[in-house]
């Protein structure tokens, strides 16, 4: 049911999933991950006298896992020891979960309370901490706000730098741990930014290096030389995103670069051996988990923003391919078996079969005197064309000595007419077969056309696209799908996918105003489809130039012309569309209206002009059983650049009037619907504003081009509307087609670029 813009969409309840019953599992998990990461946090000292993580992880974890972070860095306190800088931690670890409970979701008491908790313990263990102590606790207390707040206002969840300052606490914790000779923080460290290479992460890799190898260094100086190499390694494998053994080579190629800064060199060992052990880990991942990207799995509106087409595009492709294979199977089969190639000398097989093979003369007409036999037959061959039976009196002269005259020539009529009808049914048959491998074929290119046009839908801009999905939601339509992409030129499309809706052109015009001001860019009043409960919205950016179409067209007799004019703009470019049906009156009205129609139904879904041609070929031939055909005049220009591409197929010229001068273009060609293949001819040319083209039927230039293009000048120069000089060239053709007394159906289609 369809509902009017501005009204609230009642959404279906989505179903139940099997997946549901393993969502109570999720807070559990959540929790443990909070213990885990306040233990590292805990654990992390930064060089080695600070311990910041523990309290800034408490002071800005979630409202659901704060305590659980607060045990597990209270726990790593006690392994870890420290004396008496370890009480006052703990005590401003306790002093900050209270006020967390006191004051939920308020940052500056929690942070107040752990901080003063921190300092005032220090300040009672002065004597024992020294005055360095007692700076060391202030510091802790500033980076544990610090790490508090970013936590807070972007949470690990997200891609941002909470997930980096996270990631630095735990890079930290591991650092200082060795086993062996191995830091288990360079293996850490090299085996994710492995990951995030291959899986083509540019930003988060780059930035985590450059994080993970400060912690690093801040854990242990004596890996600073690690943290160089991990950054190298990380720039070297964005080069192969994809591929799993280029990215492990680019990358070890990149850590080399960090042995060479090692003094003395034989302590390169253990940094090698680190990243030996995390490329053998990453060699033992599963491809289909390097290559799986989950980085938008907690934002929705994110997630929507990007279009997920490239399996649908697959699978129009594959479609493709198989109509196309179809088509080619179907021609090569048919090329490599035998044909039965008929000709005249079945009429006399089958006569002789059929009559004279139980005749008492036999012997002596087709033994003893064959020659002569075959001779008359054949004499009969020119009189059968012509008059399609024989009388006895039509008999030639060898066929004189048969007892069975009238026989004869019954037998041979029916014989002809036999042979006649197979040979209609076997050319009806292949030119079935031809229409049938050039719709095949025909349907394989569109699909083929589809799946590039869905597989490569632009640059998106996740942000543009959830700010536009927000707008939708907050008009009460919420968008099953939104994009918004930036083409190869930098130009602006945006797609959004809703429920049936409808929408009048005043709120047309308003939502392209509102997106547009969402997106920065001036939108054009959007292109509404609608199908199967479904209504997509396709703003483009607003062009440089806009088209003024006019037209002007008189019929040869009567009332009915048999040419048919389409003119409209799609996304981005204006269209013009001529046909010439085939004669004039209604049949030839029938077939150039439904020639225009279709190819203008193709150019609005997208089609170029030579694979619309290509389908309104197959429809006009297989149309009925009478020939049909029609012109195909179409020129399509490009609003953003004038570039112009004229497709014409039986056309008569057209013509071009750039910087005053007017011009012809097109060359003659069969129309559509006549031959198994289109056979038109493409041209490209360039206009600017104040530039006409004008398509015209063949009756218009029953008298020549000449006064055409001296006409077409004058009309430019004196800036005449397109509907005026349509008009006019109507009018003078019909008084120079009355003189020549060749009257036809005259049709002028006019096109101006103006400025927008």
């Amino acid at each position: 049911m369809e509902k009017t813009f501005g009204t609230e969409l009642q959404l279906p309840r989505p179903l139940a999933s099997p997946l549901d019953k393993w969502r109570a599992v999720g807070p559990v998990l959540r929790r443990c991950g909070a213990l885990a990461a306040g233990f590292a946090g805990g654990w992390a000292v930064l060089y080695g006298a600070l311990m910041p993580f523990g309290l800034g992880l408490t002071l800005g974890a979630g409202e659901d896992c704060f305590a659980a972070c607060a045990v597990g860095a209270v726990l790593a306190l006690l392994l870890r020891g420290g004396g008496v800088r370890a009480v006052g931690l703990i005590c401003a670890v306790g002093a900050a979960v209270v006020a967390r409970w006191l004051w939920p979701r308020r940052f500056l008491p929690a942070a107040l309370a752990g901080g003063g908790a921190l300092l005032v313990s220090a300040a009672c263990f002065s004597p024992y901490l020294g005055l360095s102590g007692l700076w060391q606790s202030g510091a802790d207390a500033l980076l544990a706000g610090a790490i508090g707040w970013a936590l807070r206002h972007s949470p690990p969840e997200k891609q941002g730098a909470g997930r980096l300052v996270l990631a630095a606490g735990v890079v930290c914790a591991l650092g200082s741990i060795w086993l062996g000779p191995l830091s288990l923080g360079v293996v850490v460290c090299a085996l994710v930014e492995l990951v995030l290479c291959c899986r083509g992460r540019g930003a988060e890799a780059l930035a985590g290096a450059a994080v993970c190898g400060a912690a690093l260094c801040a854990a242990d100086g004596q890996l600073a030389f690690a943290a160089a190499g991990l950054g190298c390694g990380t720039a070297a494998a964005l080069l192969a995103p994809g591929d799993k053994l280029l990215c492990l080579a680019a990358y070890g190629g990149g850590c080399l670069t960090g042995a060479l800064c090692v003094q003395p060199p034989g302590s390169a060992f253990a940094y090698l051996g680190a990243v030996g052990v995390s490329a053998g880990l990453f060699g033992l991942t599963p491809r289909r988990l390097l290559l799986r990207d989950v980085s938008l799995r907690h934002d929705p509106t994110e997630h929507a923003g990007r279009p997920q087409l490239s399996a649908a595009a697959t699978r129009l492709g594959a479609v493709a391919e198989s109509l196309s294979s179809l088509a080619e199977t179907v021609n090569q089969v048919y090329d490599t078996l035998p044909h039965r190639c008929e000709s005249f000398r079945w009429v006399i097989d089958n006569t002789h079969d059929t009559l004279c093979a139980n005749c008492g003369r036999k012997e002596e007409c087709w033994n003893k005197e064959y020659a002569v036999t075959l001779d008359g037959m054949q004499a009969l061959k020119p009189i059968l064309e012509e008059k399609e039976h024989v009388e006895v009196q039509d008999l030639p002269g060898q066929l004189a000595r048969c007892i069975h005259p009238a026989a004869l020539s019954g037998t041979v009529t029916r014989s002809f007419a036999l042979y006649r009808s197979r040979q209609e049914a076997r050319i009806h048959a292949e030119a079935m077969r031809s229409a049938l491998t050039e719709q095949y074929g025909a349907v394989a290119q569109a699909l083929s056309v589809l799946s590039d046009q869905i597989g490569t839908p632009g640059s998106p801009e996740p942000y543009k696209s959830g700010r536009v999905a927000a707008f939708f939601s907050s008009l009460g339509m919420p968008p099953l799908e939104c994009a918004v992409t930036l083409d190869n030129l930098g130009r602006t499309r945006a797609a959004v996918t809703l429920p049936r809706a409808r929408f009048s052109q005043a709120e047309l015009s308003a939502l392209a105003q509102e997106v547009g001001r969402i997106c920065r860019r001036g939108l054009e009043t959007p292109q509404k489809l609608t199908c199967k409960g479904i209504t997509t919205l396709i703003f483009t950016e607003r062009p440089l130039l806009r088209a003024v179409f006019g037209a002007a067209g008189t019929a040869a007799r009567g009332d009915v012309s048999g040419d048919a004019v389409q003119q409209f703009c799609s996304p981005g470019a204006a269209q013009m569309i001529l046909c010439d049906g085939m004669g004039t009156g209604r049949p030839a009205a029938v077939d150039g209206n439904l020639a225009a129609e279709l190819t203008g139904r193709l150019l609005k879904a997208g089609f170029t002009a030579e694979l619309a041609a290509r389908l309104v070929n197959v429809a006009l031939a297989l149309k009925s059983e009478d020939e049909s055909g029609a012109t195909l005049d179409l020129i399509s220009v490009d609003l953003y650049t004038g570039t112009a591409r004229l497709f014409k197929a039986g056309a008569a010229p057209g013509f071009i009037v750039h910087g005053g001068k007017a011009r012809a273009v097109g060359e003659p060609s069969l129309p559509v619907g006549v031959a198994g293949a289109v056979n038109g001819q493409s041209r490209v040319v360039h206009l600017a504003a104040g530039d006409l083209a004008v398509l015209v039927s063949d009756g218009l230039l029953v008298d020549g081009s000449g006064w055409v293009l001296k006409q077409l000048e004058l009309a430019g120069a004196s800036g005449d509307s397109p509907d005026k000089i349509a008009r006019e060239l109507v009018d003078t053709a019909r008084a120079r087609a009355e003189n020549t007394g060749r009257p036809d159906d005259i049709t002028a289609a006019v096109l101006r670029l103006e400025v927008y």
